[in-house]
């Protein structure tokens, strides 16, 4: 895998603010706890003599992705596949402190581009949604298999969205809903009606 594809895997937000901000030292240790395509880190690695990695990461295609791209630093890299929840367990099974803790939040531009994952309703792609593509849970289940009270709450809680019950309800009719297009469509739909409700009043 060349430069540019490791590069392009995700783009680092402000790196230079957060390896300035987290004020590491050459032989300190530092928690990544959403690792991603270790951009941060790899740049850390460079950047200091020696210094101790202890990373996390959900995904398990960014981890294969990271482990190449961090391989000339085997010996000063431990990476986890579980969520960044179980920081404090891991640490206390390892027996060690860190002096510095990055926490990256939110999904990755790779996981967005790439059609598979079902991200993104830029591409007609089967309801996945899955962080860790190991879970069992998925966007499709939570759509279809989900009571109209128990989707309208997630469309509310996680979505911010005041259309939640209008929106269910419509999913809930649709059903089955299979692709994140149809799923646009139908809340696109749902709020097109509501916007013109509210013109003609």
């Amino acid at each position: 895998m060349g430069y540019n594809e490791m590069e392009s895997y995700h783009i680092p937000v402000l790196l230079e603010e957060v390896v300035c901000g987290l004020n590491l030292k050459d032989n300190n240790t530092f928690v990544d706890g959403t690792l991603g395509g270790a951009g941060h880190s790899s740049a850390i690695l460079e950047r200091f003599k020696n210094i101790k990695l202890i990373a996390f990461d959900r995904d398990i295609e960014a981890i294969e992705f990271s482990k190449k791209r961090l391989s000339k630093f085997e010996n000063q890299v431990t990476i986890n596949h579980t969520n960044y929840k179980n920081i404090p367990k891991v640490l206390d099974s390892l027996g060690c402190k860190v002096d510095a803790i990055l926490l990256d939040l939110g999904v990755s531009s790779h996981q967005i581009d790439d059609e598979s994952r079902g991200f993104s309703f830029r591409f007609d792609s089967a309801l996945d949604m899955r962080m860790n593509t190991e879970d069992t849970l998925t966007a499709d289940m939570v759509v279809n298999e989900y009571t109209e009270e128990n989707l309208a709450n997630v469309i509310y809680n996680y979505g911010e969205e005041r259309l939640s019950r209008k929106i269910a309800k419509d999913i809930v009719n649709a059903r089955p809903v299979k692709t994140t297009f149809q799923l646009k469509e139908i809340i696109e739909k749902c709020v097109s009606r509501f916007n013109k409700r509210l013109l003609s009043s």
